[in-house]
């Protein structure tokens, strides 16, 4: 458990979600949009795997990984893993899934009774010009060309092939077949409708967002066992769901058929953010209290004495992760709509990230109720670790 204790505090300050103002709006996101989808995923790979893979990468480094053997070592081989898969992809394709990736957005439309969901999945970023073609003798497939570029009818089905402004395509055939012609035109989107919500939530740059806007059958197929309770009311009352992150908040939206429902969301809406704001203050209570304890632990092991060393590291990261619950926050019922954004200097102000860091220094303190064995040392032999600046969720915003 003490290793679980050092990770949540490193990588949950080390780790970091920027701004990234270079990332695509809505326009661009939902060029390529399948009209009837029932979901949409998407990942800004930039603001959040591009952006800790170097902090990721020097862990095994860090003076306080350092002074936990076995977890130093779980650290390097996952770090020599990723590091494998990248070499792999750099010299069989010439693309490096972390640095080349800008973005990716999955669309997909469930059909009721079929095995397996459809799928299109947009990927930006600096790709090899032939990438399709170059995989193609990977994987195996048919090459073909459309308006000069080249496509891959892949084993599964599947297709794979680049538009005229570089962007990836990869999944149902018929879907990238007409996309990456140069005369495809972005569908259009009508005022009020759910692909203009999920466009407005896009155009708010997130770093993550999903949305939901099932068809008819998908809902009834979703809740015929559901019973009657809360849950089977969100999905069968919905026309479109949505939830997105960035790097100073989240919000979300929930669009009703009928006004009674969309009064009940307004309620459950301010519900949860009264809960987002106490979840602040019990994890800086609860590590004030294990922190106060950890004394009584002092010799049993190596291990407790390494995380007593570091109490202040971990008390420092705990204030770092969380906010005084006063974030700013906004609940908007309009007909239907209820639309909801929470905002802070950075995420950690409005969801706090220490809830893992104080439940698992509680869950360590009470099962450590007798000794391992192992020789102690004093708290005193490990080299205290100064706070780390410039890092964390609380990290300005770099363009």
């Amino acid at each position: 458990m003490y290793a679980v204790i050092i990770a949540a505090v490193l990588a949950l300050t080390s780790f970091s979600i920027k701004s990234n103002p270079k990332a695509p709006d809505a326009a661009a996101v939902l060029e390529h949009a399948v009209e009837d989808a029932d979901f949409v995923v998407h990942l800004d790979v930039t603001a959040t795997v591009g952006a800790n893979y170097a902090v990721l990468a020097k862990l095994p480094e860090d003076a306080l990984i350092k002074q936990v053997p076995e977890l130093r070592e779980k650290i390097s081989q996952a770090v020599m893993q990723v590091e494998s898969g990248r070499s792999m992809a750099k010299g069989m394709i010439g693309f490096d899934p972390i640095s080349d990736l800008s973005s990716v957005t999955a669309f997909v439309k469930v059909k009721v009774g079929a095995p397996q969901p459809e799928v299109l999945v947009v990927a930006r970023g600096t790709f090899p010009a032939d990438l399709p073609g170059t995989l193609a003798k990977t994987m195996g497939g048919k090459v073909g060309t459309v308006d000069g570029r080249s496509t891959v009818m892949l084993p599964d089905g599947s297709m794979m092939g680049t538009t005229r402004g570089g962007v990836l395509l990869i999944g149902k055939a018929e879907w990238v077949a007409a996309r990456v012609t140069d005369g495809w035109k972005a569908p259009a989107r009508t005022r009020g409708s759910a692909w203009a919500r999920i466009a407005t939530a896009l155009d708010g740059k997130p770093f993550f967002l999903v949305a939901s806007k099932p068809s008819a059958a998908l809902v009834a197929e979703a809740t015929k066992d559901l019973g009657d309770n809360f849950g089977r009311d969100l999905l069968a009352n919905h026309t479109v769901g949505i939830f997105a992150a960035s790097s100073t908040g989240v919000a979300w939206m929930y669009e009703a058929k009928d006004a009674a429902f969309a009064r009940r969301m307004e309620t459950a809406s301010k519900g949860l953010i009264d809960l987002m704001r106490a979840s602040h203050l019990a994890p800086r209570g609860m590590a004030q209290l294990a922190v106060s304890a950890l004394p009584s632990y002092a010799r049993m092991s190596k291990e407790i004495d390494a995380v007593i060393a570091a109490k202040d590291t971990i008390m420092s990261a705990v204030w770092d992760m969380t906010g005084d619950g006063k974030f700013a926050a906004t609940v908007k019922l309009d007909g239907n709509l209820v639309s909801v954004t929470a905002k802070g200097k950075k995420l950690s102000d409005v969801v706090p990230a220490s809830a893992v860091v104080g439940l698992g220094v509680i869950g360590f303190l009470s099962v450590s109720d007798k000794k391992d064995g192992a020789t102690a040392v004093k708290p005193a032999t490990v080299k205290p670790v100064p706070p780390r600046t410039g890092g964390g969720l609380k990290a300005p915003v770099k363009p």
